[in-house]
């Protein structure tokens, strides 16, 4: 949209106070842009950051659209993979390197030659700033973590990954790596705090314009391979919070493409509009994250009693409006890998996912949780009172029923807890550094259930400043870490099988996390201005809009305007 004259939009009215504020200062774009309304993140206020590797926020809104990685993954169709920055690669019979062979033509956004000096660079560039999330497992080989050795050029499109110990997995984690482009970031030494406000990458949208609290536009980048293709000039984040807000923006037709949590959707979305639509195919598990590194949290038989103590009936039918599903077994995943998991090994341990009060009080008293100072609540065994808040984002309307249902069911069995609502960006700041009690979490899909556990269990990912989402209970299981190192240490289907055994009994057994439940894959949609939308009847990609979704570069390019 380059040299188009801005012209001022007009305002809709619209049926929120909130949104109309929104609207009343938003961006203004020549009028014939075609403009896609989409929201990944929520957030109380826009900041002027487009890093792609900082996961307070920007990141959920630049990586695939304005960053590529090298390989787009279509987990529900992995013959359908797609090549992205490379066009194909090799993985050598010992699986310790893999060598990926680059697209040649590419362009970054500023005129400047994508090349394999870009690809070695962000491998060396991960080495040299391991506190800056770029999702590469590098090698240390003083501490003995990490596996990806080096990145090395063969030409100028050719690079080799090398690996310290066989990796049958490699593949999956280098190739969604972000690329960085060496000319710009080789000059920045603090790339954490980096607002990178000029961004240049090699996805179909890279010039960010119109910023304001209330929201920004991601617009075409001139140079990309993909405008023979692509229909959508710009991608407009405005800035929203709250789930009401976002149903309501979708429905008066400022929004197109959501992935909020709904209340019963047949009778809260669906009517507000003839053009909304969702689908809610199920997704991966979600988990009471507790931070065992305080107590009582550290102690086992509290963590069991806190898995017995929750009625999973009630979350699943009540609390998330049915929309959620069971989780069989509790080892952290849901339903959707339950083609690899030994159901009748993992019997025994089925106990845990069965709500009985009568048991967690059992567990308690036996542990020495009792009442010591008369007040009603259970103490510590050494007499310290225990009170904590279960941290969750206010907007998050399902989640904050679930928050206040664990809290009641804990009340229930003497344990003094609450439901903390926060600002979602305090509630995410808040997950690197550790300063939390409880939380609920979800958990990231992939190929394999290793892409789950892996986080999971990565002690690297439980160091306060940069600890993992997924690894928020920060319970360090050294067996769980060998099992799933065999796992990727082998393309032997049934020894992978076995190894995943190992991982599914240390969860059970250690209650690192507490399953909850699957959460379904929240995907809304409104056709009032685009046709082309991923639906039940066309499966072709995952269809979410969040951060994780390499896919979603995809369906946003299948996107076309409405005639």
């Amino acid at each position: 949209m380059e040299g188009k004259t801005l012209k001022t939009v007009r305002t809709l009215a619209l049926c929120t106070v909130g949104f109309a504020a929104l609207a009343a200062t938003a961006p203004v774009l020549a009028k014939d842009d075609v403009i896609l309304r989409l929201l990944p993140y929520h957030t109380d206020a826009m900041v002027e950051n487009y890093n792609p590797n900082n996961p307070t926020g920007p990141q959920q809104r630049m990586r695939d659209f304005a960053y590529e990685p090298l390989w787009i993954d279509n987990i529900w169709h992995p013959d359908q993979d797609v090549p992205a920055l490379a066009t194909s690669f090799d993985i050598a019979p010992d699986l310790k390197s893999i060598t990926y062979h680059l697209r040649e033509g590419v362009k970054w956004s500023d005129g400047k030659d994508f090349t394999a000096d870009d690809v070695v660079f962000t491998f060396d560039y991960a080495k040299a700033h391991p506190d800056y999330p770029m999702g590469i497992d590098v090698y240390n080989a003083e501490a003995g973590t990490g596996n990806v050795v080096s990145a090395e050029k063969v030409d100028d499109h050719t690079v080799t990954f090398v690996l310290n110990e066989p990796d049958a997995l490699a593949r999956y984690g280098l190739a969604g790596v972000y690329t960085l482009p060496k000319h710009i970031w080789e000059g920045i030494d603090d790339p954490k705090n980096f607002a990178n406000t000029e961004p240049v990458a090699t996805g179909p949208w890279t010039v960010a314009k119109n910023f304001s609290r209330s929201g920004f536009d991601l617009c075409r980048n001139e140079l990309s391979r993909f405008n023979g293709e692509n229909a959508i000039d710009c991608l407009r984040f405005p800035q929203m919070n709250g789930n009401e807000q976002t149903v309501a923006a979708l429905s008066a037709g400022e929004l197109d493409w959501l992935g909020d949590g709904l209340t019963d959707p047949d009778v809260t979305f669906l009517p507000q509009s003839e053009y909304n639509n969702y689908w809610l195919p199920a997704g991966s598990d979600v988990n009471l994250q507790l931070n065992t590194t305080k107590a009582p949290f550290n102690n086992l038989e509290f963590r069991k009693a806190i898995s017995v103590a929750v009625d999973r009936d009630t979350l699943v039918d009540i609390s998330t409006f049915g929309l959620t599903t069971h989780t069989k077994f509790p080892i952290g995943t849901g339903e959707m890998y339950n083609t690899w998991y030994n159901a009748e090994a993992l019997e025994p341990y089925r106990w845990l996912m069965e709500y009985d009060p009568e048991k967690a009080k059992e567990l308690l008293d036996a542990a020495g949780f009792v009442d010591k100072d008369g007040d009603g609540w259970r103490d510590n065994p050494d007499g310290t009172p225990i009170a904590f808040g279960i941290s969750m984002p206010s907007g998050w309307t399902d989640w904050v029923n679930t928050g206040q249902t664990v809290a009641e069911n804990l009340q229930d069995v003497g344990i003094n807890a609450s439901l903390k609502t926060m600002d979602e960006g305090a509630w995410f700041d808040a997950v690197p550094q550790g300063n939390f009690d409880v939380y609920v979490m979800w958990t990231n899909g992939g190929p394999t259930p290793y892409q789950q556990y892996q986080p999971m269990f990565n002690p690297r990912q439980m160091v306060p400043g940069r600890i993992d989402f997924q690894a928020l209970h920060q319970l360090p299981l050294p067996a769980a870490e060998t099992a799933l190192n065999a796992f990727r240490a082998t393309a032997d289907h049934d020894k992978q099988l076995a190894a995943l055994l190992d991982v599914h009994k240390l969860v059970a057994e250690n209650v690192p996390v507490v399953s909850l439940f699957a959460n379904p894959t929240w995907y809304e949609y409104s056709t009032r201005r685009f046709t082309g939308w991923v639906t039940k009847d066309d499966q072709r990609y995952r269809p979410q809009v969040h951060d994780g979704t390499r896919e979603r570069v995809l369906h946003a390019l299948s996107l076309k305007p409405v005639e």
